[in-house]
């Protein structure tokens, strides 16, 4: 994102003078026409300057455009939504408005309910209600008509039987923990269409929406919801810094491990798109994968300005397992980052379940992190 922004405020520069240029070339050659973008002529026909939001606009509307590629290649009927999912085929066509939904992923839930849907069959269990709570404002598992069909995403935990047996007419998984392998073939049987998901960043968030609230009926919710969230996110990265910005390592804190996280994550994906530098990417194996093993010494020789823990479960989880791995260590100790007190954790609400709707707010969290000036 970092590349493709700078090269389109590059193109925008050179039009620029292009423009300048033509602006003072000989009375029979053909006058650009103006407008908001294009360089004016005063009264003695001298090249004024462009508006100081020229640069700005392109870069706005790159970004728009590479965060809205995917949902573009939705194409929406009278009566279905036709689109790629992660099912391998090369295209996957739902009939709108089903009446019978079990939606097997709790926040492929929180998703379908921010684009008008309703479920008759999901995933019960402490961690899924609790993402209900945060996301819809309550606990959906006690909804009348509303069957907990497992208390787990995983799919090998579920009982294929009482999902068939429910008749739904759409079925939605996700491809991770075995979702979509153990539902295929059964649904297939019973003639069940079924939506496998992989939904990794925010481009897949406005491609997904798009998807549900077609299919829900509610295609006003796209400007009103995932657009709205679109221009936010826009307006934070456009008022990120190109210069001074900072180095950062970013890890991942599981259970009882700390891996780190490459620009290949969501996080790391942020901050790249936030003009900062994750040292990460520079290690050997990391353009490859998404997360790599630490090495402390590596880190030291990097010293990054600010430490980043995206924390899978919660933040004093995440601090004691910190602690206990490196807090005694003195190369740990020595790091700049952790001397002057930037190191920060990175709520599991945001930053691990998807934010859907409030990506904005994750974008603002983390940039208050980067750039502690920014204004918003």
């Amino acid at each position: 994102m970092k590349k493709i922004l700078t090269l389109i405020l590059a193109v925008a520069l050179m039009l620029g003078a292009l423009v300048s240029c033509t602006g003072t070339g000989d009375s029979d050659k053909t006058t650009p026409s103006t407008s908001s973008d294009a360089v004016t002529t005063g009264s003695a026909g001298a090249p004024t300057e462009a508006p100081s939001d020229t640069d700005n606009s392109a870069a706005a509307e790159a970004l728009r455009t590479s965060f809205l590629a995917k949902a573009n290649e939705v194409v929406v009927d009278d009566d279905s939504v036709t689109f790629t999912d992660a099912s391998g085929k090369e295209s996957v066509t739902i009939k709108k408005n089903p009446k019978n939904v079990v939606n097997l992923y709790a926040s492929f839930t929180t998703l379908w309910y921010e684009a008008g849907g309703k479920v008759a069959g999901l995933i019960g269990g402490s961690s899924s209600v609790e993402l209900y709570k945060e996301y819809i404002g309550r606990d959906i598992t006690a909804d009348e008509g509303v069957t907990t069909v497992a208390t787990s995403s995983s799919g090998k935990k579920w009982a294929t039987e009482t999902i068939v047996a429910m008749k739904p007419d759409l079925i939605i998984c996700s491809t991770a923990m075995s979702g979509y392998k153990t539902i295929e073939a059964p649904a297939a049987a019973a003639g069940i269409p079924v939506i496998a998901m992989s939904y990794n960043d925010f481009s897949d968030y406005l491609k997904w929406f798009k998807v549900f609230s077609n299919l829900t009926g509610h295609p006003e919710l796209w400007d009103e919801v995932a657009l709205k969230a679109l221009n936010e996110v826009v307006d934070v990265l456009l008022a990120c810094p190109t210069e001074n910005t900072p180095n950062v390592f970013c890890m991942f804190s599981s259970a009882d491990t700390l891996q780190a996280n490459t620009s290949s994550t969501v996080v790391g994906g942020m901050i790249d798109a936030m003009n900062a530098t994750n040292i990460v990417d520079k290690w050997d194996g990391a353009a490859t994968a998404e997360r790599v093993d630490i090495n402390l010494e590596t880190v030291f020789a990097a010293n990054p300005d600010i430490i980043l823990v995206q924390c899978h479960a919660g933040k004093e989880d995440a601090e004691a397992l910190v602690a206990s791995l490196y807090g005694s260590n003195p190369v740990w100790q020595s790091l700049d980052a952790v001397k002057n007190g930037k190191v920060f954790y990175l709520e599991k609400t945001l930053f691990h379940n998807k934010p859907n709707s409030r990506f904005a707010e994750a974008y603002k969290v983390l940039a208050g992190y980067l750039y502690p000036d920014m204004k918003f």
